[in-house]
């Protein structure tokens, strides 16, 4: 009994109590009606024994008469042993009824045994007594009786003692699943996946559950806190105030981070200026002004938030920005020309009361740039649309891509998913004594067939843009599996992905096979478009015995607090929060927030993109647990 379950103790107590109850009922049941047969019995033979000696007497006790209704009696069946002895002790009458019935078991009749009291009575002839009269009743008709009774009455019981113990069991399965219910709370817990549930019916697990609940609740709390504290911090330093995109701060971290990330990265950077924004203000007020510079930045962030890597910013009073890496040069002239039909748009709307709103200046991004030089080149092109007329873009010529259409694009991805083109570049993470925890793999295409080498930020720019996320990110993972230098590895994924309804059936069945731990790094970019994919993806990986983590860019720590949902395993800072942080507190304060929620999360927070030992330093000082980049090999 100490090894049994709570719930199989509840089933053998059920099955005893049904038991129990049936067995008692049918004993009590079959004494009760035993007894009655032997009264009956018992009365009976009195009945019958009287009745004979009063004929026999009425007849003065005459021999042959006597026999005849002795006879007549005997033979209805019902007598086992009629005797009638003189009064000198002669039997004088004996008849004794030898047929053996099988009436009922003989185990059950030596259960039950029937012991009526025989009748007798004396017989007269005038004033003489002529002897006594015994009867004995035949008992087969009485065990019968008491044998189909048992049989019915153990039928009867039989069935509610299946009622009994089917209504017993639902309440028990109930009873099962929200224990199993608390259970799985539990288990997140323990895993870091704070959820409430609502409440069983069962008292005593309703007062466990509220006890979770409350824990969970002042735990989600404490955090959101953190991180509404923390995204302060972050606006007040990195944001814009009017409009809240980020400010020229953020975008020198961004380029900065993606230029020494990405030796070959490619792309450009659009520069947009509002027409006459001052005098815009003195005619129509600050309020008006603010509602078209508030509607320009929603536009432009909602632009940059499709696409990895993008960010939109506003650089001073009229000025903003969009870098755009990895974009094509031709489908940067079509955002450009997009651009500035949607800033002629804003004139018919009401935003603005002049036909010329603003201008767009386009440029590449090369190698060796820096956000100086990138603001430079797309200055001189935003001169040449200035003086091209109101709402006009140029180009200045620098950067790009090399493969063009997007045909090339869709082929060259799903042939080198198919054909197997692709290639990791392995990376190590390792903690503040520099041993390895584990290697992170970069997917990449190598240089073939005339083409150059295309790094991973390119390949999930145009994977994305074409929706085929979950073929690159699929291949890296049987990458890993196959080639994994390390008994833990970690492979980038793109939260679009999980929009592809076999994308996590495929990558647990990946898993079956392989012998690493696989940490998925999911990037915060369309986490919250695929949020309930994301959480159902990360309990299933994690079943597995696998870890799951997100990386960020500092421009969401709102999303940081809701992670804990998913208990993920580690947080991942991009290098545009760690580059250079050894000189700049701002960022320091940022991510010692960032450490506090990820240690009461039980997550551990890794640097991405540390440049120098200085950082290092800095980032093992704020208590960060794994650090990988170029100055860590």
């Amino acid at each position: 009994m100490k090894n049994l379950s709570l719930i199989q103790r509840l089933w053998l107590l059920l099955v005893l109590l049904v038991v129990l109850s049936l067995t008692g009922a049918l004993l009590a049941d079959l004494y009760n009606a035993r007894r009655y047969l032997e009264q009956q019995l018992s009365g009976q033979n009195a009945n019958a024994a009287n009745s004979l000696a009063l004929m026999i007497t009425q007849h003065k006790a005459d021999k042959a008469m006597a026999e005849t209704l002795i006879n007549a009696t005997f033979d209805q069946g019902y007598f086992h042993h009629i005797r009638w002895r003189g009064a000198d002790g002669k039997v004088l009458v004996d008849r004794v009824n030898q047929a053996v019935f099988p009436a009922a078991p003989e185990w059950f009749q030596t259960l039950l045994p029937l012991s009526p009291q025989p009748g007798s009575a004396l017989v007269t002839a005038g004033w003489l007594q002529a002897g006594e009269i015994r009867v004995e009743a035949a008992l087969s008709y009485a065990y019968e009786s008491l044998w189909q009774g048992a049989l019915q009455t153990m039928m009867w019981l039989l069935g509610a003692g299946l009622l009994a113990g089917l209504l017993g069991s639902i309440d028990i399965f109930k009873l099962r699943r929200d224990l199993q219910r608390v259970v799985s709370q539990a288990s997140a817990i323990s895993a870091r996946r704070f959820q409430s549930m609502t409440e069983p019916k069962v008292p005593e697990l309703a007062r466990v559950v509220l006890a979770m609940n409350q824990m969970v609740e002042g735990l989600q709390s404490y955090l959101q806190d953190q991180s509404s504290d923390m995204e302060r911090l972050r606006r007040e330093r990195l944001s814009d105030p009017v409009t809240g995109l980020a400010n020229r701060e953020a975008l020198e971290q961004a380029v900065a981070s993606a230029l020494a990330e990405e030796e070959n990265l490619s792309g450009c950077l659009l520069l947009l200026r509002l027409s006459g924004l001052a005098e815009l203000n003195q005619r129509l007020g600050g309020e008006r002004a603010d509602v078209l510079l508030k509607r320009l930045a929603s536009d432009l962030n909602d632009l940059a938030a499709k696409r990895v890597g993008w960010l939109a910013a506003r650089l001073r009073g009229a000025d903003f920005a969009v870098f755009c890496p990895e974009l094509e040069a031709e489908a940067a002239r079509q955002l450009a020309a997009t651009l500035c039909d949607q800033l002629a748009l804003y004139q018919r709307m009401g935003l603005c009361d002049q036909d010329g709103v603003g201008h767009v200046g386009v440029c590449g991004i090369a190698r060796g740039d820096s956000l100086a030089s990138l603001l430079a080149r797309a200055s001189q092109a935003l001169a040449q649309a200035e003086a091209a007329g109101d709402n006009q873009w140029r180009r200045v010529e620098g950067g790009g891509p090399d493969v063009g259409s997007e045909w090339d694009w869709r082929a060259l991805i799903e042939a080198g998913c198919h054909q197997r083109h692709f290639s990791l570049r392995w990376f190590p993470v390792r903690d503040a004594q520099r041993a390895p925890l584990w290697q992170e793999g970069m997917l990449y295409c190598p240089a073939r067939d005339g083409l150059p080498e295309i790094n991973a930020l390119r390949l999930v720019s145009h994977s994305l843009r074409l929706g085929l996320t979950h073929l690159i990110d699929l291949e890296a993972l049987r990458l890993a599996l196959a080639d994994a230098p390390a008994a833990r590895v970690a492979v980038n994924m793109s939260p679009a992905s999980l929009a592809d309804k076999d994308f996590r059936s495929r990558t647990l069945d990946a898993l079956r096979g392989g012998r690493a731990t696989v940490a998925f790094e999911f990037d915060e970019t369309g986490l919250d478009e695929h949020w309930d994919a994301f959480l159902a993806f990360g309990a299933a990986i994690k079943d597995a015995g696998h870890m799951l983590a997100v990386e960020i860019r500092g421009h969401r720590l709102e999303l940081v607090a809701r992670l804990n949902q998913a208990g993920i395993d580690y947080l991942v800072l991009d290098g545009a929060l760690t580059r250079g942080i050894h000189q700049d507190e701002g960022r320091q304060v940022l991510v010692k927030g960032v450490q506090r929620m990820t240690s009461l999360m039980g997550a551990k927070l890794v640097a991405k993109g540390v440049a120098s030992e200085e950082d290092a330093r800095t980032l093992l000082e704020l208590r960060v647990d794994g650090l990988t980049g170029p100055a860590i090999r």
